[in-house]
């Protein structure tokens, strides 16, 4: 055996086996793709889901997601303050780069605290899923936009998990999507609580009456509710609104 072919052969050994949507039996999974949508995940709890009200749910930011905000945008601040008064700078070089160090820092703080505060929203009453801080209007805005997404354009939900991999940590993110009828993909959500994850996909998939498909259990659960038999034009009907667990054996 030659160099070459012994390389591509451990090549062709570490490639990922492609995933078997067949065991979801469904035509629409077979057409979905099945690598992470988002790369990368939280290794803590991000977002909790809170039901409003029948007809409305909505993802708040968690503490820890809070916390770690906070430290990219407090802890800089008060770094560069006890430098300041303990005489640590010895030049305007080395308070430049300090002054660099508090720039960027909060920057990304404030970053990841507008992403925290920033509403995600499955409202039946105005029809859409939104992640914005900018409400749609059902009677004015009639086709899905980048953070608006119409509830009847979702056909199924998704969770997918991936393996992240760090030089001093290793852990599993599962990644919540949305599936529309072409195939395409929408990320909900991304964190390494593969139970909240579960729970909450479960939540939604009765919420909107679509299955969820789970590719680390290999299994399907079916709603009680049935979206197809809804009109596609009108808002969600919550009735028939149950959290009861329901797998579908493959």
């Amino acid at each position: 055996m030659g160099l070459k072919n012994f390389i591509e052969k451990i090549k062709d050994s570490l490639k990922p086996i492609p995933f078997d949507a067949s065991v979801f039996n469904d035509p629409l999974a077979d057409k979905t793709a099945w690598h992470p949508q988002a790369r990368g995940g939280a290794n803590f709890k991000t977002r909790t889901l809170k039901e409003i009200s029948s007809s409305e749910l909505h993802y708040k930011g968690s503490t820890g997601g809070l916390l770690f905000a906070l430290v990219f945008t407090i802890m800089p601040l008060i770094v560069i303050l006890i430098f300041i008064f303990s005489g640590f700078f010895s030049s305007d070089q080395e308070f430049s780069f300090a002054f660099l160090f508090v720039f960027i820092f909060p920057i990304v703080g404030f970053y990841l605290l507008y992403m925290h505060f920033r509403p995600i929203v499955l409202d039946k009453r105005l029809g859409y899923f939104y992640k914005s801080f900018k409400k749609p209007v059902n009677s004015l805005q009639r086709t899905s936009t980048k953070n608006h997404i119409k509830l009847t354009s979702i056909a199924a939900l998704q969770i997918i998990p991936e393996h992240i991999r760090s030089k001093n940590s290793s852990y599993t993110s599962y990644e919540l999507n949305f599936v529309f009828e072409n195939g395409e993909r929408y990320n909900i959500i991304d964190h390494a609580k593969y139970e909240a994850i579960e729970k909450e996909a479960i939540t939604i998939s009765e919420f909107l009456g679509v299955p969820l498909w789970d590719a680390s259990t290999m299994k399907t659960y079916l709603p009680m509710n049935n979206k197809n038999s809804m009109d596609t034009d009108a808002p969600y009907d919550s009735a028939g609104y149950d959290s009861t667990r329901r797998y579908r054996d493959m």
